[in-house]
């Protein structure tokens, strides 16, 4: 941890629970060709509760040609206890859909973003409830548009009215905004300075036109994306969605109690202790670190270890910087 030490995030507890439940295997990487991943961690003790919602709601979700596979847990062991410090995911090495503004955006990835949507929603009954366009990525190579980042996930019938960022329809309003800054370029202009929950997806939907960003590429008509669009919109909102119909509803237990640890000599009881206080006691704790700027990038034949470690240099090679 870069600045704190996580108080109480078990890898037995998490990992047990995780294999009862869920449809993904844990365990050890095998043996064989080196596999490339995408590595999920948190490093500050104030975003545990949101890495328990991720990791206990990916590694529920069964695979889905449009949805990030979850792929491990990731752990570290501190005396005798083992401990959860991330986890990884398959890696899509077409990016993001903001990365690469050039690049076509087909009317299937479309269809294919409303499907999955359906399949969370009213199969799974989870809200992804942060769809926007960094969270939706090309797989080039099954050619397919993926969603992933699921830190923000809730149980759909789990929604707060008050909050306009817990809400069932979430990933339908978001959808909306979604497909108009992907063809127009222009959301972040149109409404700076507002919040996305509050916006009413009616704002786009009821415009006359859609202007299409001059560099943005697709392979229909602007109107033929917005009338699969609508048709979907309608008929979601036509729908009466029954909590009690979602027939593979996946669960998670919600975060166990942080032990908290001494803090200040025990004048003050905390989820987390800082490093400098805990080397000169000689106590363990993870070191995940990342390293400093100057040494990246790596040289070729390098590689990055997880935890921040350099393995590849040659005897008698600088590094840069």
């Amino acid at each position: 941890m870069d600045s704190g030490v996580c108080g109480e995030s078990q890898a037995s507890a998490l990992t047990t629970q995780c294999a009862d439940d869920g449809p993904n295997a844990i365990g050890s990487p095998q043996p064989g060709q080196p596999k490339r991943v995408a590595f999920k961690y948190y490093i500050n003790q104030r975003n545990i509760e949101c890495f328990w919602i991720e990791v206990n709601c990916v590694i529920r979700i069964p695979k889905h040609p449009n949805i990030v596979s979850f792929d491990r847990l990731v752990t570290d062991t501190i005396g005798d206890e083992e401990k959860v410090v991330g986890f990884t995911t398959a890696f899509v090495s077409g990016g993001t859909v903001d990365d690469n503004l050039d690049r076509l955006f087909k009317l299937k990835y479309l269809k294919q973003l409303t499907e999955a949507i359906d399949h969370l929603n009213l199969k799974l009954g989870v809200v992804h409830s942060d769809l926007c366009i960094h969270n939706l990525l090309i797989n080039e190579e099954t050619d397919s548009l993926q969603i992933f980042d699921f830190n923000s996930s809730f149980r759909l019938g789990d929604d707060d009215s008050d909050d306009p960022e817990r809400r069932d329809d979430c990933d339908v309003r978001y959808a909306v905004f979604a497909l108009y800054d992907i063809i127009s370029r222009d959301f972040g202009d149109r409404f700076e300075g507002r919040y996305l929950p509050d916006l009413d997806p009616a704002e786009v939907l009821e415009m006359q036109t859609w202007k299409k960003h001059p560099r943005v590429r697709l392979d229909s008509d602007v109107t033929e994306y917005r009338r699969v669009l609508e048709a979907w919109v309608k008929d979601r909102r036509d729908s009466n969605t029954d909590n009690k119909k979602i027939t593979q509803a996946i669960r998670w237990p919600p975060m166990p109690e942080i032990t908290p640890v001494e803090y200040l000599g025990g004048m003050e009881s905390r989820s987390s202790r800082l490093r400098q206080v805990l080397v000169p006691r000689g106590e363990p704790f993870l070191r995940w670190e990342r390293p400093p700027s100057r040494h990246l990038p790596l040289h070729q034949g390098q590689r990055l270890l997880a935890t921040g470690e350099v393995v590849g240099l040659q005897r008698g090679e600088r590094r840069r910087g």
